[in-house]
This record gives structure tokens, sequence and C-alpha cells, in this order.
């Protein structure tokens, strides 16, 4: 058996996934906007790369769900969620 399996969400598990992914974005955001405001530079757009990734078929799902509840695409979900993860740990490695 798969140990990445797991019971479907029902709806107000959904609604409140959601509402706990959104608060958590905006309340990052709001931190990346006073920094960016500071420096009143212009934004310039980064080249990307795209890479394939092998994930469990249950994360998959939860961020698909996340793009369905909150309309915003799959590759912003999953840039979000790096995101997040990815800056301590540079921090932690260049120190």
């Amino acid at each position: 058996m798969n140990k990445f399996t797991k019971a479907p969400l029902n709806k107000i598990d959904k609604e409140k996934k959601a509402e706990d992914f959104l608060n958590f974005s905006d309340a990052r955001d709001s931190e990346d906007f006073q920094k960016e405001e500071n420096t009143l530079q212009a934004i310039i757009k980064e080249s990307t790369k795209r890479i394939t990734i092998r994930l469990p078929m249950s994360l998959a799902n939860d961020i698909s769900d996340i793009a369905a509840l909150t309309g915003i695409s799959v590759n912003s979900v999953c840039i979000e969620l790096l995101r997040v993860g990815a800056k301590p740990k540079l921090k932690e490695l260049k120190n």
C-alpha cells in the first residue's frame, strides 16, 4: 500500500486549508512589500527554467486543490511553497 494515500478532504477542511494558505501568503507578502517600498527600485522580471520533479500524488492533489480554491496557477502555488523554505535554508548555508 502506498504510504502517501490519504482520505479526501471534506468541504470544511478544504476551505480551512485555503484560508490558512491565503493568510500565510498575505502576511509574508506584506513584509516583502514593505521592503520593496523602501528600496523603490524597478522590478526586473527574472528568467525562468523549466524543471521536472517527482512528487507523491497526495502532494500533487494538495497543490491542485490549493490552486483550485485560491484561483492562482499551480506554478504560483509551487513557487510560494518552495520560496518559504528556500530563503532561510540559503541563509543558513551561506553562514
